[in-house]
Formats: C-alpha cells, sequence, structure tokens
C-alpha cells in the first residue's frame, strides 16, 4: 500500500523527507556508519514518490527497532537470573517492555545504521524499477 504525493502533503512531505535525509546522514557520519543521502533522495524524474521512501523509511525503522529488541533479549538470556531477590514474571514482562522502549529509541536516534542500509537499497530498487517502466514505456 503505497502512498500518493496527494497522501503524503506534496512539497511539504518531499522537503520534511530532505531534511531528514539530511539530519540521518550527518548521524550516520558523526557515528560512522556510511549512508548516502543524495541517494535516497527523489530527483524528479525518477520515477520514484517521495512518500513511497518516507514510508520505507518508517518501515525500516520499525524493523530495526525489532531487530535490536531481539538482540537485547537474546544477550539478556545469556546471562543468569538472580536468586537473591527472585525471579518473577512481572519482572519478565517489564524487562521486555523496556527493551523495547529502549529499541525504539536506538532506531530513532540511528541504531546501528540498519534502518539506513535498508532505506538505501530498496530506495535503488524503487529506482531501477522505475526506470524498467519508463525504457519498457518508451520502448512500446
Amino acid at each position: 500500500m503505497g502512498l500518493s504525493s496527494a497522501d503524503s502533503g506534496g512539497l511539504d512531505a518531499t522537503a520534511d523527507l530532505s531534511a531528514r535525509l539530511d539530519l540521518a546522514q550527518s548521524s550516520a557520519q558523526a557515528g560512522g556508519v556510511a549512508f548516502d543521502a543524495a541517494a535516497l533522495k527523489a530527483k524528479a524524474g525518477d520515477g520514484v514518490d517521495p512518500g513511497q521512501i518516507a514510508q520505507l523509511r518508517k518501515v525500516s525503522q520499525d524493523f530495526e527497532s525489532v531487530f535490536l529488541s531481539y538482540m537485547m533479549k537474546v544477550g539478556r538470556d545469556t546471562t543468569s537470573k538472580g536468586t537473591f531477590w527472585g525471579h518473577t514474571q512481572g519482572e519478565e514482562i517489564f524487562t521486555s517492555m523496556r527493551d523495547d522502549a529502549l529499541a525504539k529509541d536506538m532506531a530513532k536516534a540511528g541504531g546501528i545504521g540498519l534502518a539506513n542500509l535498508l532505506v538505501e537499497q530498496l530506495t535503488r530498487t524503487l529506482q531501477e524499477e522505475a526506470r524498467r517502466r519508463a525504457d519498457a514505456g518508451t520502448a512500446a
């Protein structure tokens, strides 16, 4: 389910996306992560809707959040449970919820760069598909 430019607010969405990509690139550079924001910016005539890229960013960030949360869970499972105070089901639920919230915050802040890599690769794929469709349309 893609977003059309009318759904995403048109030029405002494009400007917002551009600003977010610039911020993501500067954040990634500060963290030593390779990130090519220029490759993600929809250009006039490339056939990629900026709303699709914004949607990719959101889904990629959510995926990175789930990935980070799972990494924390698995890492926590490798440690021994404290027996001095006891170990309750409520503590497990709280820890899981805390890890989920922490993973979401980490992903929003740039995380480990997984979301950026996914967006970059998927945007390139969308651009290639748009070029193929355009070439097929001009060849017909």
